[in-house]
């Protein structure tokens, strides 16, 4: 019997590996690179992005973000939320004059009014944790209004958590910072509507996507919560 050279033999392991993965599923985002460091679960609990309202914002408690539109640049965005488009452009590493895509996130350095139902939120006011109560909130709306009006109709606030902004930093990429926060690239870029290219500027403001829901937070006492490990 004809022994395999080395370099056969490297053929037939690398032929038998792909042949393996074919039965496997392709893993784009890399969520799963071996060693325990698997992300699917973060995945699949990831929320969509909130929509704004018809001027584009979406309001958080601690700040807000423009939506642009189509054939929106950094002026006529400000021009709509009647700011001032130098402190919007030097804020988001941007230009008055550059365009922007549809989609695209610009942060707002300071708030402007907040959304409700006149301009075309579902909701009034800011998005609140899922810990607050909405219905709490309504009925005080309620027991504001005069007693000889009718009672306006309860406008829910949205609910949904508050997302980490990030500033792109010089040499950084989106594979980074998905990386960086462990969310799918693929997410960070429908959030953030970025190109096929994935492309990012410095000086750009990034919203990390949030999860649906909040990992429950468990403390486990020493000793107890962990398998012991098999005597040799």
């Amino acid at each position: 019997m004809t022994a395999l050279s080395p370099m056969r033999m490297l053929g037939c392991a690398a032929s038998l590996l792909a042949l393996t993965a074919c039965n496997e599923p392709l893993d784009f985002d890399l969520r799963s690179i071996g060693n325990g460091f698997d992300t699917t679960n973060s995945v699949q609990t990831l929320a969509p992005r909130p929509e704004p309202d018809n001027r584009g914002v979406i309001s958080y408690p601690g700040y807000q973000v423009a939506i642009a539109q189509r054939g929106d640049t950094v002026e006529e965005l400000s021009r709509r939320l009647r700011v001032d488009a130098r402190e919007v452009a030097r804020f988001n590493g941007l230009a008055p004059n550059d365009r922007l895509r549809a989609g695209e996130v610009v942060a707002l350095p300071t708030r402007v009014a907040e959304p409700s139902p006149s301009t075309g939120a579902i909701g009034t006011g800011p998005i609140q944790p899922p810990s607050v109560d909405v219905t709490t909130l309504a009925g005080d709306a309620i027991d504001r209004a005069a007693p000889d009006t009718p009672a306006p109709a309860a406008a829910q606030p949205q609910t949904g958590f508050q997302p980490t902004r990030h500033r792109v930093a010089s040499g950084e990429t989106a594979f980074s910072i998905s990386r960086l926060y462990n969310v799918p690239i693929q997410s960070l870029a429908e959030w953030n509507a970025l190109g096929n290219d994935f492309a990012i500027r410095e000086g750009q403001i990034l919203l990390i996507p949030v999860g649906a829901r909040e990992a429950p937070s468990e403390t486990t006492a020493p000793g107890t919560g962990s398998p012991s490990p098999a005597p040799p």
